[in-house]
């Protein structure tokens, strides 16, 4: 069996009221992006969060949107989230989001 060192990340975001249509999520988005791919990271998917069905939260406790990314390994993921350039914007995002969550995991299933 071949292991991979190759990491997801999967990203889960609850917009702050009206975040979304701010100056500061644009550029957030744009420098967030350039950066990420800088690292080599691709965008697998990216979703809008339209309900919860397990019942276990209220509707202000579901996220708005996930996130997938794919990067070539570990490390590329990790400097991609603790690099200089995305410690600069995480006042912008503080501005668009309420809550940001991180999670970085390898590329194989459970």
């Amino acid at each position: 069996m071949t292991t991979s060192n190759k990491a997801i990340i999967i990203i889960e975001a609850t917009f702050n009221p009206n975040g979304m249509h701010t100056p500061e999520f644009k550029e957030y988005s744009r420098r967030s992006n350039a950066n990420g791919e800088a690292q080599g990271g691709v965008v697998l998917s990216k979703y809008q969060i339209t309900g919860d069905l397990s019942g276990n939260g209220s509707e202000s406790d579901t996220p708005h949107m996930l996130l997938i990314i794919e990067y070539p390994s570990q490390e590329q993921a990790l400097n991609a989230f603790t690099n200089a350039e995305y410690q600069a914007i995480l006042g912008l995002r503080a501005v668009a989001f309420k809550e940001v969550k991180i999670f970085q995991t390898n590329s194989q299933t459970a």
